[in-house]
C-alpha cells in the first residue's frame, strides 16, 4: 500500500511539474505583478500578509497586481481592482507564478518551482527558531522526513532565494546555517530587517482589540490566556497527520482558575484534528483556524507555549510568557534540540501543569518586565517596529530599479 501511495504521489508531482512547465511557456514575468503565499496556501497571514497590506495601502504600488495563492479561494476581501486569488496548485496558480515578477512566500516551496533569473523570490520564513530547523536538525525523531530529504529540501530552497527576510542577527546566522546558504553563495541575500508581520503588534489600538474580542465572542472582563503549543515530529501517522499536542487538563484548569479566565487554544498549522471543547464552552476557545495569530497576541493577557517560535513575537508586547515543557528532555534529546539554552527564555520554564496555574494567578496580580526579559528583546526583537514592511519593500522592490 505504501509503495502504491508513493507512486501516486510521484505521478502527481510529475503532473504538477508539467503544468508549471506549460505555464512558463505561456507567460512571461510582468514587472508589476506580485504573488503572495503563506503556509502553503492555508492562510492570509504572517509576513506575506503584512507586506501585501503595505503594498495595498501605498499609492506607490497602485498599478501593481497583487495575487494570493490559497487553498480556499472564496475570499471576497481579496477581490478588487488590483487584488485576486488563485487556487493553490491549480493551473491558474502556475500561470500566476510564471507571470509574477515577485514571489513573496513564508514556507518551503515544491522542488520543481524554480523562478526564472529575472524573477525575485522573497523567502520571509515564519518565525525565529528556538528549536533547530532544516539542515541543523541532527536528531532522529522526525516521523516524516529523513535527514537526506531534509538537507535536500532546504538546500534546494536556498538555491531559489533572491532575498530572505530575517528579524535579527541571531536569526540571520541560523537561516544561513539551516538552509546551507554558504554552500550556494547566498549568505549575503539574507536581509536583517525585523519581521514585517510584527508591525501590527505596535500599531494595534484599543478599538482593534475590542473588535477582535467581539468577533471571537469573548466576554468583557475576562482575563485571556493564549495557549499555543507546537507539533511533535514523532507524533505522526499518514492517516491522521500530526497528533494534537495538548498537555493541559482543562477540567483542572477550570477548577484552579475559576471563571475569571478564558483559554484560547491555538494548534500548529500542521495539526488537522479539531480540539473537542464541547464540555468547556465559554472557558476554552479553539482558535486554531484564526488566520492571523497577531490578532490573538494583542487580546491576550499572557502566553503559554513550549518550543514554538510564537514567544519571540509575543515578547514585543512585554506581557507574561510561561513555558510549559512537560517533555523537555525527550524533545531536546530525541526530536529537535535547541539553538540556545532555555535559561535565556523570558519567562518561567515549568514541567507540571499545577505550576502553570500558579504562575497564571501570580502574573494576573501583577507583572513587571525584568532584566532578563529586556535582554531577550534586545537580542531577538531589536529591529521590530511599526514600519518594517515598508523597510522590506524599499530594500526589495525599490532596489530592483536603482
Amino acid at each position: 500500500m505504501k509503495k502504491i501511495k508513493d507512486f501516486l504521489r510521484q505521478l502527481m508531482l510529475l503532473y504538477k511539474r508539467f503544468l508549471y512547465g506549460i505555464a512558463k511557456i505561456m507567460k512571461k514575468p510582468d514587472e508589476k505583478t506580485v504573488i503572495f503565499e503563506a503556509f502553503q496556501g492555508r492562510y492570509v497571514a504572517c509576513n506575506p500578509k503584512a507586506i501585501f497590506e503595505e503594498m495595498k495601502n501605498d499609492k506607490k504600488y497602485k498599478d501593481y497586481k497583487l495575487i494570493w495563492s490559497l487553498r480556499n479561494t472564496e475570499r471576497a476581501d481579496l477581490t478588487g481592482k488590483n487584488t485576486s486569488v488563485v487556487k493553490f496548485e491549480s493551473f491558474q496558480y502556475y500561470r500566476a507564478l510564471a507571470k509574477a515578477k515577485y514571489w513573496i512566500f513564508n514556507s518551503n516551496t515544491r522542488p520543481f518551482l524554480k523562478p526564472r533569473a529575472e524573477q525575485v523570490f522573497v523567502q520571509t520564513w515564519h518565525g525565529t527558531p528556538l528549536k533547530k530547523i532544516g539542515c541543523d536538525v541532527e536528531k532522529t525523531g522526525n516521523a516524516m522526513t529523513k535527514f537526506s530529504q531534509i538537507n535536500n529540501i532546504y538546500t534546494e530552497e536556498s538555491k531559489k532565494i533572491s532575498y530572505m527576510i530575517s528579524p535579527s542577527a541571531y536569526c540571520t546566522e541560523k537561516f544561513i546555517s539551516a538552509f546551507r546558504m554558504r554552500d550556494v553563495n547566498k549568505e549575503d541575500k539574507v536581509l536583517t530587517t525585523g519581521y514585517p508581520r510584527n508591525d501590527f503588534l505596535f500599531k494595534a489600538t484599543k478599538e482593534d482589540c475590542e473588535r477582535i474580542k467581539k468577533e471571537l465572542v469573548i466576554p468583557k472582563g475576562k482575563k485571556v490566556i493564549l495557549y499555543a503549543p507546537t507539533f511533535r515530529d514523532n507524533k505522526y501517522s499518514a492517516a491522521a497527520g500530526f497528533e494534537l499536542a495538548n498537555y493541559i487538563d482543562f477540567d483542572k484548569a477550570k477548577e484552579c482558575l475559576g471563571d475569571e479566565y478564558v483559554i484560547l487554544f491555538r494548534a500548529h498549522y500542521f495539526i488537522s484534528q479539531r480540539l473537542d471543547i464541547g464540555d468547556y464552552e465559554g472557558f476554552v476557545y479553539d482558535v486554531s483556524k484564526v488566520e492571523d495569530i497577531n490578532t490573538l497576541y494583542v487580546i491576550s493577557d499572557m502566553l503559554i507555549t513550549d518550543y514554538s517560535s510564537v514567544f519571540f513575537d509575543y515578547a514585543n508586547l512585554k506581557r507574561p510568557i510561561i513555558f510549559f515543557m512537560v517533555d523537555y528532555h525527550e524533545y531536546k534529546n530525541n526530536l529537535r534540540d535547541f539553538y540556545f539554552d532555555i535559561e535565556q527564555l523570558p519567562g518561567p520554564v515549568v514541567k507540571k501543569q499545577e505550576e502553570v496555574f500558579e504562575y497564571v494567578k501570580k502574573f494576573s496580580k501583577g507583572f513587571a518586565v525584568n532584566k532578563k526579559y529586556c535582554c531577550f528583546n534586545d537580542k531577538y526583537n531589536y529591529l521590530d517596529g511599526p514600519s518594517t514592511s515598508k523597510k522590506v519593500l524599499d530594500m526589495i522592490i525599490e532596489s530592483e530599479y536603482n
